[in-house]
């Protein structure tokens, strides 16, 4: 009886020692590769921007879009011209970056004080139809060739 204890807590203990061994070297494995992949990465050199900054960023180009949409409401049209299809793409470009850019580092806090896109959007009526009209005018048109502008 003691010797068949002996043998089982020899064995118990040799797997102890192999067990230990093994998660040894794959630590140490895990390790090389991990500095391995860090050198092959390109230094990360981002500044980040303080959640102000890019609020004040996106209220800029949300405020461009609320004065063309004034400017429809007082001088209804059935069109938008190319520049400021341009201008909407350029706010849409980059509201949808800072709202990326803020849910990124975390200061993303939502309903009601931070909308998504398609929320501005929804709140501007005239720019809305007026602007997916542009877009399908856009997608209908054959490619290589940009539809002219009603003046």
């Amino acid at each position: 009886m003691n010797e068949g204890f002996l043998i089982v807590i020899m064995l118990l203990m040799v797997m102890l020692f192999c067990f230990v061994l093994f998660y040894f070297f794959t630590q140490q494995s895990l390790r090389q590769i991990t500095t391995r992949l860090d050198t092959m990465q390109p230094a990360r050199t981002t500044v980040r921007r303080s959640p102000d900054t890019i609020r004040r960023e996106r209220a800029f180009c949300h405020d461009k879009l609320v004065v063309l949409e004034a400017s429809l409401s007082v001088t209804p049209r059935e069109e938008l011209t190319a520049e400021e299809v341009d201008e909407i793409d350029r706010s849409r470009r980059v509201i949808k970056g800072c709202i990326d850019e803020l849910k990124a580092c975390g200061d993303w806090l939502g309903l009601p004080f931070d909308f998504e896109w398609t929320e501005i959007l929804d709140r501007l009526p005239n720019v809305n139809v007026l602007y997916r009209k542009a877009a399908a005018v856009a997608a209908a048109a054959p490619e290589g060739t940009t539809p002219a502008p009603a003046r």
